[in-house]
């Protein structure tokens, strides 16, 4: 009866992957069973057999990356029956959205959109959201050099670093316990 968790992440230069790995060994330190997927082979994947879902990416230009977009669209669209006026939480369905970014025009706040967003696609659905989770990672383009060096956030090369996953992975166990509770709580 334990927490069943899916990790759904969109990384195309590794950092979210990162974050996304640093979750699954924290939810598995509390005892979760995890299911880790690429967002690529997640389109068709069914919430209904989890109890914590978590999904990731980059935040690009202040906003999700197009492919996260189409997932959110998309589950909102095929799961329509399932959003209520009010949008009422479901006992038992929470979800944690993680978000990769470098900020290097204004930080945090070039990130929260793209949280926000993908945290709107859970509540609809009537998830709790337990957490939106933000990382500092480094660019891999070909203006790298300037923005990994120069931005708002300083020195952001290596990042994100073997600290910042540490600090994913502690607080990703520490949710599992927590929800592990709240759900044998429930059950008995």
């Amino acid at each position: 009866m334990s927490l069943k968790a899916l990790v759904i992440y969109f990384s195309p230069g590794g950092n979210t992957r990162k974050v996304a790995e640093a979750i699954v060994r924290g939810l598995e330190r509390g005892g979760a069973q995890v299911t880790l997927l690429p967002l690529a082979e997640a389109e068709d994947q069914d919430y209904e057999g989890y109890d914590l879902v978590c999904l990731g990416a980059p935040s690009y230009h202040f906003n999700v990356p197009e492919p996260v977009l189409r997932y959110t669209k998309s589950r909102l669209s095929r799961e329509r029956e399932k959003v209520r006026l009010g949008a009422p939480t479901v006992p038992g369905r929470w979800a944690v959205v993680f978000v990769t970014y470098a900020g290097p025009h204004t930080g945090i706040d070039e990130a929260t959109p793209a949280g926000d967003h993908m945290a709107q696609m859970f509540r609809h659905l009537g998830f709790e959201v337990r957490g939106i989770w933000y990382a500092v990672g480094e660019f891999h383009d070909d203006r790298s050099a300037e923005n990994n060096l120069y931005g708002w956030l300083g020195d952001i090369r290596g990042r994100p670093n073997e600290h910042d996953l540490g600090v994913i992975e502690s607080n990703a166990a520490g949710l599992a316990f927590v929800l592990d509770h709240l759900k044998r709580a429930r059950t008995s």
